[in-house]
């Protein structure tokens, strides 16, 4: 990983980092926050160049930066990616190899711990059984111990009867980390876009049954989202729900996390909702171009990502360690939250295309949240 640590630490100490981890209180601190951010990644291998070979929009140099952006935002806790493709099965039929992103992310877990001071535990999950082309994987990275982890396959209208498999699949990963405060429930997931029919009905014949027939393909996954954190997740967790969901806030697809009682973690910290006109406090819009990834403009004009917080469902929810003290029980509260990697490369004196650096990570900006466990009386 070629990273001037230096750089970093000064960095750090100049640009917003997540809150809650020593400025709110004197509940605020390391061992009792949860921190997470969230980040599409682009898998880059349709990248638009009409002269040269990008490398998946320079997707070497992109995940080096992301690794930047995670040591500058405090080494969260939690990371959850999305558009992680591997290269041992994507797609055979493109013009150039496939970088495996996952390969990459792999790279740079060394250098992530020399800064951070400890290991992330990578968890990915590929589907193969199940899809003939594979993507746009998940990946969650966690600094405490991944204690279980489990996967879901989203119904997808893109099926080869022939083979019996899906040509393409969306789907949850999931991970069950054993955190200082208590056990958390992660899922990380990426809805179906209009390249999968998103906006199609479910139709009669394959549409799963949790869902009625008139929803669209991303409702209907939004609601099987939902029913497997139902099924998966311990009622005395912490569950977050983070992802692409392609969908912007007042959709159906929004409206089935509220209904289920999760929290959107960035209007319960108070931001405000994405500006199409500015691109403040939006997500997505930038293309997936070469062009786009070397432009400092922001470019967004959309919220689409998110990171839901499902509370747990008892009182005294979280362990709260008092210094010189028995460990006492708290209660999680949304202490920070905003965006991630949402600024153009803030580690170089410029940015545009090469030799300088590339200016963001992808074509989305990412979103971050800290979760506070506060002592009861």
């Amino acid at each position: 990983m070629q990273t001037n640590y230096w750089l970093v630490v000064l960095v750090t100490a100049l640009l917003p980092v997540f809150g809650g981890c020593g400025d709110s209180g004197p509940d605020a601190s390391p061992d009792n926050a949860v921190t997470l951010a969230n980040l599409n990644v682009l898998h880059g291998f349709d990248c638009d160049s009409a002269q040269l070979d990008t490398g998946q929009c320079r997707v070497q140099e992109r995940i080096a930066l992301l690794a930047q952006h995670l040591v500058a935002a405090g080494c969260p806790d939690l990371v959850t990616l999305q558009e992680v493709i591997n290269a041992a099965i994507a797609p055979t039929e493109l013009a150039q190899p496939v970088i495996s992103i996952l390969d990459l992310v792999r790279t740079e877990l060394p250098g992530l711990a020399a800064a951070c001071g400890f290991t992330y535990e990578l968890l990915y999950r590929p589907l193969l059984a199940v899809t003939l082309a594979e993507v746009d994987e998940e990946l969650i990275l966690s600094r405490y111990p991944i204690l279980l982890s489990g996967t879901r396959t989203l119904y997808g209208p893109l099926y080869n009867e022939a083979a019996g498999v899906l040509v393409f699949a969306r789907h949850v990963l999931h991970a069950r980390v054993d955190h200082p405060t208590g056990e958390i429930d992660v899922y990380t997931t990426h809805l179906a876009s209009g390249a999968d029919l998103a906006r199609s009905p479910c139709g009669d014949r394959f549409c799963p049954p949790e869902c009625d027939s008139a929803d669209t393909v991303r409702a209907c996954q939004a609601v099987q989202l939902a029913h497997y954190v139902e099924a998966t997740r311990l009622p005395g967790n912490l569950a977050l729900i983070s992802g692409d969901f392609n969908a912007a806030p007042g959709s159906t697809e929004y409206r089935t996390a509220l209904d289920r009682g999760w929290i959107d973690t960035h209007l319960a910290a108070g931001q405000p909702e994405c500006d199409a006109v500015s691109g403040v406090a939006c997500t997505s819009g930038r293309e997936s171009s070469i062009g786009q990834i070397e432009d400092p403009a922001l470019n967004v004009q959309r919220r689409i990502d998110y990171i839901f917080a499902a509370l747990p469902r008892n009182e005294g929810n979280c362990t709260v360690a008092a210094a010189g003290a028995a460990t006492r029980r708290g209660v999680y509260t949304v202490d920070s939250a905003g965006l991630f990697a949402d600024r153009p490369n803030p580690f170089s004196a410029d940015c545009g295309p090469s030799p300088a650096p590339p200016c963001w990570v992808s074509d989305h900006s990412g979103n971050r949240a800290t979760l506070a466990c506060e002592r009861g009386e």
